[in-house]
């Protein structure tokens, strides 16, 4: 039997031989000329507001970790935007999971988290980012009909979003059944259990919650904001429901990351999109690279800045 790791690369390279096989042919299919002319003839201004929405995103999600963080231990705004900064450079340049560990890594050693804090930080915050997904879904299937695969997307999505709530919920607040349960563990395991039972104290506050949980969506809004940009910037004028359908089909698209930085899927899915709306395929695709651009730009370069830095003086071994 082949190793998981040889498994997983192998795994890997086929996706990509086959996305790279169809987007040759899809290729083929759209008239290059004119989604190059229709790239050039957009309007810069709007580009450049599409951008600045985007750059917004790092910002509120460095304020929701720091609301997430425990206030005993919390890292300065300046910190925790370095680590956003570059967990976001990392999620977005790297196959699926790499990211995450990057997030855990960076939490404790730049911003002096425990590993127990760190790991539940990013746990509240993929429990957070789902109930916006599915939030933004909800609200799509309000506005517009969604397609077949978009309603059972939204299905599954929500789904797991519901068992890692009731997992974690059972986590922050089943501290004696957490301690019968668990009476059999190693000493050390018992000691990490209630480490993280401890940093879930979010989900025991509405209001640390409530505020978690707007700021998500706060940075949903500011991509469909974006992509409302975007159409502007090529003459494309559309219902504002739309733009909320597109980042809803992304969001459901690039749950499982194939290739790094979504390569090919994320323009497959807007130019679907717009083409289920009436928009010409060379259009849509321009809309679809021009787009994909502006947010791997401002989301994924800005961190390497602090990758470059000064390596981190704790060691992740260190922490406690």
């Amino acid at each position: 039997m082949m190793p998981a790791p040889r498994l997983r690369t192998a795994t890997r390279l086929a996706a990509c031989a086959i996305l790279a096989t169809l987007l040759v042919v899809a290729v083929r299919r759209f008239d290059l000329a004119r989604v190059a002319a229709a790239i050039v003839a957009s309007r810069p201004q709007w580009l450049l507001l599409a951008a600045v929405c985007y750059a917004g995103i790092l910002p509120l999600w460095a304020l929701q970790w720091r609301v997430l963080a425990p206030p005993e231990r919390r890292p300065s705004f300046a910190t925790l935007f370095g680590v956003i900064a570059m967990t976001s450079s990392v999620l977005n340049t790297t196959p699926m999971l790499v990211g995450e560990a990057a997030a855990v890594v960076f939490l404790v050693t730049r911003a002096g988290l425990s590993r127990a804090a760190a790991l539940s930080v990013l746990a509240m915050d993929q429990l957070i980012l789902g109930v916006a997904k599915v939030s933004l879904l909800v609200l799509a299937a309000w506005l517009v009909v969604l397609p077949l695969w978009m309603e059972r997307g939204l299905r599954s999505l929500a789904g797991g979003v519901a068992l890692l709530l009731v997992v974690l919920l059972t986590v922050a607040w089943g501290e004696q059944t957490m301690a019968r349960a668990t009476s059999r563990l190693p000493a050390r395991a018992r000691r990490a259990l209630h480490a993280v039972a401890a940093a879930l104290a979010p989900l025991r506050s509405p209001s640390r919650g409530a505020a978690a949980l707007g700021l998500a969506l706060a940075k949903k809004l500011a991509e469909v904001i974006a992509i409302l940009c975007i159409q502007r910037a090529f003459g494309v004028v559309l219902p504002a429901a739309t733009a909320v359908l597109i980042l809803a089909a992304l969001n459901l698209a690039m749950l499982l990351p194939v290739v790094p930085a979504n390569i090919g899927v994320y323009e497959a899915v807007v130019v679907i999109a717009y083409g289920s709306l009436g928009v010409d395929a060379e259009r849509a695709l321009a809309m679809a690279l021009v787009q994909h651009a502006c947010y791997f730009v401002v989301l994924a370069l800005p961190g390497y800045g602090w990758l470059l830095r000064e390596p981190p003086s704790r060691s992740v071994a260190a922490a406690p």
